[in-house]
């Protein structure tokens, strides 16, 4: 075959994965509400159809639940196995750099939106939109971008939120194991009422101010 239509193959593939949208389920008393960690373990272990002694066992090499996030996102979308995926990142190479090396499309990683997202969005989808304008465009984003990118889409696709609300869920500051969870809790625990609407940036201001200490104010996260 062709080594460009076999190239053009893979992507699409790699491109074309189901959403999982609106995958959230009630996991019961086999998660503690109040172990933010445990809880994400369980709801990456469903978003990412992987085993949660897998999750745990990868949570431990990546500390980080937003690094943990973006590197099964890769493993799944690409089909390359963990370890594979692992032995790049440990080179020092950034997320956006793995994912090429996966052999992940520039489409892979944004989910469209009806508006031009604001910051910490904006300078990721201005690329996209460039390459999308023209495919021969280079793109390459940031650690930062991309963990933005990859919490967005797992809370719009675990819970179904629109894009614009898991967008500004994650720009109050959170990382995103203390959105899942927190949103979890909202929908699951003894706190949430039926009819309460509001998402994860309500759940408290000293869960917000811990936050925005390590985060900063209004603000996706940092560099890597």
């Amino acid at each position: 075959m062709n080594r460009t239509l076999l190239a053009l193959g893979l992507a699409l593939g790699a491109a074309a994965v189901p959403a999982a949208a609106g995958v959230d389920v009630d996991f019961g008393a086999t998660v503690r509400l109040d172990d933010h960690t445990d809880l994400f373990f369980s709801i990456s272990s469903r978003y990412f159809d992987r085993d949660r002694d897998v999750i745990v066992d990868w949570g431990r090499r990546f500390p980080d639940p937003d690094d943990l996030s973006v590197f099964f996102f890769v493993v799944e979308r690409s089909g390359r196995s963990p370890d594979f995926v692992f032995a790049l990142r440990k080179r020092g190479l950034s997320w956006w750099e793995v994912g090429r090396r996966c052999g992940l499309p520039v489409d892979v990683w944004f989910v469209p939106v009806a508006v031009d997202p604001g910051p910490p969005y904006g300078r990721a989808y201005g690329h996209w939109k460039k390459w999308k304008r023209n495919p021969r465009t280079v793109v390459v984003l940031r650690d930062a971008d991309v963990r933005n990118l990859v919490a967005v889409r797992m809370v719009h696709e675990y819970y179904g939120v629109p894009v614009q609300t898991a967008m500004k869920w994650r720009a109050e500051g959170r990382d995103v194991r203390a959105l899942m969870a927190s949103e979890y809790t909202r929908r699951h625990g003894h706190k949430g009422r039926p009819g309460d609407h509001r998402g994860p940036e309500h759940d408290g201001k000293k869960d917000r101010d811990k936050d925005r200490s390590r985060h900063g104010h209004g603000r996706g996260r940092g560099e890597h």
